[in-house]
């Protein structure tokens, strides 16, 4: 299933709409590479994929989004078993960038994760109803865009600045405490809580660095 809107420019100079959408991709299906004249935002809503960037290359799984910054080239890609189905807004405007500034958000860390998948009913019904609308109700569209960047905003992982060294960061403190406690009994969900970040980033952090999940961290202390 594919569906996409594109809008005319308007003369909303703070936040612009240009195209939204929505695509059940296949199997190990791609994208690029590519070039954007707008910032262009993804939503996953289930399935699993790949943004790939001069920047590193990055997972997303269902419930986290992903930015693709105005001239920078990019591929993304479906996984090739669990392909992802996501629905997209491509916008710019003299807020925009403040706004995934504020989603925490950048070219180095261009994943948004939120910090709680149940929290995000809002974000994304808001998104569903935007791509209802279709081309023909264009304030309407642009009234719900405001009310779906700022439920991402409002349930942002806190913790997860847009910055490379915060991820050396969260490992360090996470193998620190892997050393002074793994006599105890030292869950998954607890390293996570301590670092303040969610499990699923902890374990991607730690697949990423050293090849092993932290759990089998933990063991090696042991």
């Amino acid at each position: 299933m594919h569906k996409s809107f594109t809008l005319n420019r308007t003369d909303n100079i703070e936040l612009n709409l240009y195209q939204y959408g929505e695509e059940n991709c296949d199997k190990g299906h791609s994208f690029g590479p590519a070039v954007r004249q707008h910032y262009l935002f993804h939503y996953v809503i289930s399935g699993t994929g790949v943004l790939h960037s001069e920047y590193g290359s990055f997972p997303v799984v269902a419930g986290e989004g992903f930015l693709i910054h105005p001239h920078d080239v990019t591929t993304y890609c479906a996984d090739k078993r669990d392909p992802w189905h996501y629905m997209w807004l491509e916008v710019d405007g003299l807020i925009a960038g403040k706004i995934f500034e504020e989603c925490h958000l950048s070219r180095q860390f261009p994943i948004y994760r939120p910090n709680q998948q149940d929290d995000n009913a809002d974000a994304l019904g808001y998104l569903r109803q935007i791509v209802a609308q279709g081309d023909e109700h264009r304030l309407k569209v642009l009234g719900l865009s405001y009310l779906f960047f700022s439920a991402l905003i409002g349930n942002r992982l806190q913790g997860t600045a847009a910055h490379p060294d915060d991820k050396a960061q969260h490992l360090r403190k996470a193998v620190k405490q892997i050393e002074n406690r793994y006599h105890e009994h030292l869950t998954i969900e607890s390293l996570a809580a301590y670092c303040n970040i969610n499990r699923s980033y902890l374990c991607r952090l730690f697949k990423n660095a050293y090849g092993i999940g932290p759990r089998s961290i933990c063991l090696i202390f042991a």
